[in-house]
């Protein structure tokens, strides 16, 4: 039995796993989308419902602790379809640091102490966020998208970080679906860095934060589809009480 009467975050580092919802596997060629006549840079709006943000870090160097941010928001603007040197490309994620929840030695106790002071202190600042400032890929024709550049910001304090990119899609819009990007990407941050020195000695320095994130177009999308509206499914939803009602026969 530990410090936290059993065990509790070693958050010395933090490693943000980053499930992003969007990638670079849309085809180019306008002849197999059926986009030519369309601007293919599309703005993105992450899933709240969808998008699913985790934490581990280790306490007394082996012990897995595990949690979940149960909110998380954010846009995207991407351009799956144009090479990589002409591709538009931008994140912004929020991280609502108010609904961390322990996952394993999960009590109102351990909650208090990871939301407190000597840890994300979320009180005071509330969020943690992330501002990409450039994506990177590799050589060569598949382009793959590799990693993002950006500023993540936490406890107030901003700090440069690489988000390394494990896997990336995006899907264009159907006839019954919004556009649809995802991701998974890993982020590791030092906790000691941004003020969190609870527990140093037995709680790891490094924590790692993984985002499922998926993320639906809300611009850029056909009218002809898009015009009845689309709920947070992605799907294209027909307005049924614009229908004409079939007749039943003649009124009295």
């Amino acid at each position: 039995m530990g410090p936290f009467g059993t065990i509790i975050l070693n958050t010395s580092t933090i490693c943000l796993c980053l499930v992003l919802a969007f990638g670079t596997t849309a085809t180019t060629s306008a002849s197999t989308t059926g986009l030519a006549s369309r601007s293919t840079l599309l703005h993105y709006e992450i899933d709240t419902l969808a998008t699913k943000t985790t934490y581990e870090t280790k306490y007394l160097t082996f012990i897995p602790v595990r949690g979940v941010f149960e909110r998380m928001s954010g846009t995207l603007i991407y351009d799956a379809q144009k090479p990589a040197s002409e591709r538009q490309a931008s994140i912004h994620v929020i991280i609502d640091a108010t609904t961390l929840t322990p996952h394993n030695f999960d009590s109102e106790a351990k909650r208090r102490m990871l939301r407190g002071s000597e840890f994300f202190y979320v009180e005071k600042y509330s969020t943690i966020e992330f501002k990409s400032s450039k994506f990177r890929y590799t050589a060569g024709v598949d382009e793959k998208l590799i990693a993002i550049d950006g500023t993540v910001t936490l406890r107030g304090i901003s700090k440069p970080v690489t988000l390394r990119v494990l896997k990336s899609q995006c899907n264009p819009a159907t006839e019954a679906t919004l556009a649809r990007c995802t991701a998974s990407t890993e982020w590791i941050l030092k906790r000691f860095e941004f003020g969190m020195n609870g527990w140093a000695r037995t709680v790891s320095d490094e924590v790692k934060i993984a985002v499922e994130l998926v993320a639906y177009a809300r611009q850029g999308v056909d009218k002809s589809t898009a015009k009845n509206g689309a709920n947070n499914d992605g799907k294209i939803h027909t307005n049924a009480a614009s229908a004409p009602e079939k007749s039943t026969g003649d009124k009295k």
